[in-house]
C-alpha cells in the first residue's frame, strides 16, 4: 500500500506513474544506475561538517557503547561452546528481499541498499539461504550428515525501539542445524538439544569471566497448539501478528489479559497437564511431541545442569507464523534479579521452501550479545 508520503510525491511530481515505473518497470538494472546518479549528485554538495553533524544525531551511525574487548571476551566463550558448529563470517549484506521472502518482515524494517541487496537484520535468513546452497549441491541429500553453522555479527534493524538497552545495531550470535527430517521427531529432539546445551555451556563460561546468568529458564512452545486454541477463542493468527512483536515486552500476556484469556504457560509434564487437549486428534501428536522433548532432552538436560529451570510455555505468542511449530526461549537471571529473554529460537521452513522439498528442517536460535554485555555482567 502506498504511504501519504509517497502519494504527495508522486503529487508534486506530475508522473501519476511515478512509482509503477520506479517499483516494477524499470529493470532492476536501469533502477540501481539511475539511483547510483541520484546519489552521485547528491553528495556533490556534501561538506566535512555536514558528515560530521549526520554522525552526531543518526543513531545507525553511532559505536556500540560496548567495550570491543568485552565483545571479544564474548564470542570466544561463545565459538569455543559451539564446537560442533562450523563458525562461518557473514558477509554484511544478502539479497535484496531475503528478510521478507523468508520472514515475512516488513522491507520498512530492514536497511535496504542500491545494489540489489540489503543489510543484514539478522544472521539467521544469511545462514539460512547457505545451508541451502550446501545441502543442494550434496548428492543423496536425505543421507547427507545436518549442516550446522554459527557466526557473530553485527545487525541493523529499523523498527522503533523504546526498551532499555536495546539499539539499532548490535551485535548477534546466531545459530543454526539444517538437515532432514528422518521421522519420529529425531531432528527436533536432537538439535533442540544440541542448542539448548550450547546456551547453559556458554553460561557457565561466561560466569568464569565476570558474566552472572544464573537460574536460566529454558522454555519450549508449540505454536501450533497455541494457535489452534487461540483460534478456538476467535483470535486470529494477524490478529495476534499485528498486537505482538518480538522487540515489545510482554505482548503476549497483555493480548491474552485484553481478550480474557489464558493459556498455560509453566508446563512441567505435558502428558499430564494436557490430557484433556490431548483427546482432539489433531493435538495428540503434538502433545506427543512434547512429551517426548520432556523425557528426551529436558530430563537429561536437567541431569547435566541442575541450575536450569525447564518447562513448557504455550501463552508465548511471539513468532506466530515466523516460526513452524516448535520455538524455544531461555531467559537467565540477571545480577538485579530480573530475567530477559534473551535467546530466542525456533523451527522454520526456510529451507524447505528454498529447496522445494518438505522433508528438510531448519532449527535457528540467537543471542543478542551486546546486550548480555550490557546487563548481565557481575558488579564489581
Amino acid at each position: 500500500m502506498q504511504s501519504r508520503i509517497t502519494n504527495r510525491i508522486v503529487a508534486a511530481s506530475g508522473m501519476p506513474r511515478l512509482l509503477s515505473l520506479l517499483a516494477g518497470e524499470l529493470s532492476a538494472s536501469d533502477l540501481q544506475s539511475l539511483l547510483l546518479s541520484v546519489y552521485q549528485e547528491r553528495v556533490r554538495s556534501v561538506r566535512e561538517p555536514d558528515t560530521l553533524a549526520r554522525w552526531c544525531r543518526n543513531p545507525l551511525t553511532a559505536p556500540s557503547g560496548v567495550d570491543a574487548r568485552l565483545l571479544n571476551t564474548f564470542d570466544r566463550a561463545a565459538f569455543a561452546a559451539a564446537d560442533g558448529f562450523e563458525a562461518v563470517d557473514l558477509s554484511p549484506v544478502c539479497p535484496l528481499g531475503t528478510t521478507a521472502v523468508l520472514g515475512g518482515i516488513d522491507q520498512n524494517n530492514v536497511l535496504t541498499a542500491i545494489r540489489n541487496v540489503e543489510v543484514l537484520g539478522d544472521s539467521i535468513p544469511a545462514m539460512a539461504l547457505e545451508c541451502a546452497r550446501r545441502r543442494r549441491d550434496r548428492t543423496g541429500r536425505a543421507a547427507q550428515p545436518p549442516v550446522r553453522l554459527c557466526s557473530s555479527q553485527r545487525v541493523i534493524r529499523l523498527q522503533p525501539f523504546d526498551y532499555s538497552g536495546f539499539t539499532p545495531h548490535f551485535r548477534l550470535f546466531g545459530m543454526v542445524s539444517s538437515g532432514r527430517d528422518t521421522g519420529s521427531n529425531a531432528f527436533e529432539v536432537r538439535h533442540f538439544g544440541e542448542h539448548i546445551r550450547f546456551y547453559l555451556r556458554l553460561f557457565r563460561a561466561l560466569n568464569a569471566e565476570g558474566f552472572s546468568l544464573a537460574e536460566p529458564l529454558v522454555e519450549i512452545s508449540d505454536l501450533g497448539i497455541s494457535e489452534a486454541l487461540l483460534t478456538a477463542a476467535g483470535i486470529t493468527r494477524e490478529e495476534i501478528r499485528a498486537s505482538v512483536r518480538a522487540h515489545i515486552p510482554d505482548g503476549s500476556a497483555r493480548l491474552l489479559e485484553g481478550r480474557g484469556l489464558a493459556l498455560p504457560a509453566a508446563i512441567t509434564d505435558p502428558a499430564a497437564e494436557l490430557k484433556e487437549l490431548a483427546r482432539d486428534r489433531r493435538a495428540e501428536p503434538l502433545v506427543a511431541r512434547l512429551a517426548l522433548i520432556r523425557e528426551q532432552v529436558f530430563e537429561p538436560v536437567r541431569s547435566e545442569y541442575p541450575e536450569a529451570i525447564c518447562r513448557f510455555n504455550l501463552a508465548r505468542l511471539e513468532g506466530m507464523g515466523y516460526y513452524a511449530g516448535l520455538c524455544l526461549r531461555i531467559s537467565p537471571l540477571t545480577p538485579d534479579g530480573n530475567r530477559h529473554h534473551i535467546i530466542d529460537g525456533g523451527l522454520t521452513d526456510w529451507t524447505a521452501r528454498l529447496l522445494q522439498d518438505r522433508k528438510e528442517r531448519f532449527l535457528t536460535s540467537g543471542i543478542g550479545s551486546e546486550f548480555v554485555c550490557r546487563r548481565y555482567r557481575a558488579p564489581c
